[in-house]
């Protein structure tokens, strides 16, 4: 499985053991109203995440349940025109000719990815996707004839390049062939456990972590700095008010208890000369003179 953005790209594998599983749960009687309930879709995200090794939830299988409905839709459709049929040996949709098949799509883009194509899955995909509540024929040991009704024929196409959902997120795998033949995985068990995400251990990068240990010097620095700015020693700040000419103790004892609390004024009355600072504190305290 490729990850694209916020999409899940799907394999051949995963999408068949999906149904399979899907396919178990309606049997087990969690498909209702052609609806799976919450169990059916937790059975079937642990039966991909323990066979293929990911850590998809719910949501994902939900996603991508909506796509294969609207492809086993497609299909359907494709079947009940006059001139179309399934045809069970080869598993695929056959024609009476090339033009209808080339008139159809013309009319039906969609339809181009099941002309000559090899449709696995049928029993399964009529349960999952149709009306059908039945255990698929290799869960059940009789098999009628009516399964191979040409209107009940309607299997997993397998995953083209076109194959993409727009409004689910989710994708089909586009590569080597080796992924359609892949066996189907067993049954899920009955009543499953969600299962925690696999947390994967970091590896140890020296270089990031250099690089860490740098911008976290940097930031002391900075906070240093910027703290050193606002920090005033309070005995050379005592020490120039009473220097000051003039002032009486308790106007001395005034002026430094108001520089001390203003560090923006205490340093510019520092990097004056004694005369000016005598300066700066009347005009401060103007109901000095």
């Amino acid at each position: 499985m490729k990850h694209k953005g916020r999409n899940v790209v799907w394999s051949v594998g995963m999408d068949k053991c999906l149904i399979e599983a899907l396919a178990v749960q309606a049997k087990n009687g969690n498909k209702i109203d052609k609806c799976f309930n919450e169990q059916a879709y937790t059975a079937a995200c642990v039966a991909v995440n323990a066979r293929f090794n990911r850590n998809l939830n719910n949501q994902k299988v939900i996603n991508r349940l909506k796509t294969i409905k609207k492809r086993y839709k497609v299909m359907k459709d494709i079947l009940s025109r006059d001139g179309f049929w399934w045809n069970s040996t080869t598993k695929t949709i056959d024609c009476d000719s090339d033009e209808l098949w080339k008139r159809y799509i013309a009319v039906h883009p969609d339809a181009k990815a099941f002309k000559g194509k090899q449709i696995e899955m049928y029993e399964e995909l009529r349960i999952v996707c149709g009306d059908n509540k039945q255990a698929p024929a290799r869960f059940n040991k009789v098999k009628t004839e009516s399964d191979h009704h040409l209107n009940d024929s309607f299997s997993f196409p397998l995953p083209s390049s076109e194959d993409h959902s727009d409004t689910d997120g989710t994708e089909s795998y586009t590569g080597p062939d080796e992924y359609l033949h892949e066996e189907s995985p067993p049954p899920p068990p009955t009543n499953p456990l969600r299962q925690p995400p696999i947390k994967r251990p970091r590896s140890s990068d020296p270089f990031q972590e250099a690089m860490l240990e740098i911008a976290s010097s940097i930031r002391r620095l900075a906070d240093a700095v910027d703290q050193s700015k606002t920090l005033i020693n309070t005995e050379e700040l005592l020490e120039a008010v009473m220097e000051i000419d003039g002032l009486e103790e308790a106007k001395q004892m005034y002026a430094f208890e108001y520089l001390n609390g203003d560090p923006v004024k205490a340093r510019a009355f520092m990097a004056y000369n004694r005369r000016m600072r005598k300066l700066f504190l009347f005009r401060q305290f103007w109901w000095w003179k």
